[in-house]
């Protein structure tokens, strides 16, 4: 059998600058949060980072309008494709709420523009 695969690898762990591809919505699977997802992307891979509805996800939904250059109250998500910023990509484990179990995902944060000094301490 013969399968064609037409993607991108994720990206590897460390400081990636990327240009957002595509916006989806969607409510989250456990709560029902609105939330959209963002397809960031380089030519040498991919990260989607979903960003939430919600007051704790307020000062990461700054960040990001910061890093992409918008200003104002009110985020329009269709303005956030073609937009470049500095990401850096990690896993995160949480226990998931319906089995208890640990689940892994890769998702991109501690977003800057494009060009703006890294002030966090290096090998975090």
């Amino acid at each position: 059998m013969k399968v064609k695969v037409n993607e991108k690898p994720r990206l590897q762990h460390g400081r990636h600058v990327v240009t957002i591809t595509e916006i989806t919505e969607g409510k989250s699977e456990y709560k029902g949060i609105p939330f959209f997802a963002a397809r960031m992307e380089t030519d040498e891979g991919f990260v989607e980072q979903r960003f939430y509805d919600s007051e704790p996800s307020q000062p990461v939904l700054a960040e990001l309008m910061r890093a992409v250059g918008l200003e104002g109250k009110t985020l329009d998500t269709e303005k956030l494709v073609g937009k470049q910023l500095s990401v850096e990509v990690h896993e995160r484990t949480y226990p998931d709420p319906d089995t208890g179990q640990e689940k892994t995902i890769t998702e991109a944060g501690h977003f800057r523009a494009v060009g703006e000094a890294d002030t966090s301490q290096q090998g975090q």
